[in-house]
């Protein structure tokens, strides 16, 4: 590993460390702040509950700021955030679609969605949840954006994925416990939006197009949150998708696209 790869990899770290960090900080405030005023541990347990994903956004939203601001702190020539948004905006390919509806296809046909009546009121969460886990992957890919045109791995690198699956699964379990059993399928839905981003991690759109189709709705609609699970959600399903379903559903998407594209070379031109 060169020492290019080295530096990207301690500014992942440092990324992850302080997204955790701000976490705990942050829940520690307000729950000391409800002890204060003479709450029930189950009041403070409830805030926390509710104010999840505010909660996660705002670590998260600390931890790429800081990062960002730091490196520019120590004279490295950071593109700015919105500059880098900028950049990367455009269409998004047909690959992210085709692995979107794929996945998010085959979680209703195979969850089989059942109606939670008490829950249809809850639209506020529920925008709140598809929001929330969209911009919650995202910072990660302009992060790693950000820190592979400053310190780039080689194109074809085979430490860049597991080094970042690495630093999203610390951050998962330190600030998340996974009380909804969704780890797996989290962990899933970051390593899709990383692959769509591309080498540079630049092609932020595509992986937001993927979020919007398949991880965003699971979330809020389907009861596939990791912090709320079905708690607010209009549906649920009724049969929990297992490890080996969703590594198959996965690894299916990803063949499904490389097949279909490998036929286009095979049918007529006009």
């Amino acid at each position: 590993m060169n020492g290019e790869a080295a530096r990207h990899l301690r500014w992942w770290a440092f990324y992850v460390f302080l997204q955790v960090a701000a976490h705990v900080v942050l829940s520690s405030i307000g729950a000391f702040f409800h002890f204060l005023l003479g709450h029930g541990i189950g009041l403070v347990e409830g805030w926390l509950h509710n104010g999840a994903w505010e909660l996660a956004l705002a670590s998260k939203a600390i931890g790429l700021w800081g990062t960002h601001r730091l490196l520019r702190v120590r004279m490295y020539r950071a593109t700015g955030l919105v500059a880098g948004l900028r950049e990367g905006a455009r269409w998004p390919s047909e690959r992210a679609w085709v692995v979107g509806v794929f996945i998010i296809a085959m979680l209703l046909f195979w969850g089989g969605p059942e109606a939670v009546p008490d829950n249809r009121g809850h639209l506020w969460a529920q925008f709140t949840a598809f929001g929330g886990i969209t911009l919650w992957l995202l910072a990660d890919v302009v992060i790693a954006g950000v820190l592979q045109e400053l310190f780039p791995f080689a194109e074809k690198s085979r430490l860049r994925l597991p080094a970042y699956l690495v630093g999203f699964a610390l951050a998962f379990r330190l600030a998340f416990p996974d009380y909804f059993g969704t780890a797996l399928l989290m962990h899933l839905h970051f390593l899709t939006v990383m692959i769509l981003a591309g080498p540079s991690a630049r092609r932020w759109t595509e992986s937001a197009a993927y979020l919007l189709l398949a991880a965003a709705p699971a979330a809020a609609w389907l009861g596939l949150d990791p912090l709320w699970g079905a708690d607010f959600s209009p549906w649920r399903l009724a049969r929990a998708p297992a490890a080996p379903f969703l590594l198959a559903i996965w690894m299916l998407s990803w063949a499904y696209y490389s097949l279909r594209h490998r036929w286009r070379e095979f049918l007529p031109r006009r």
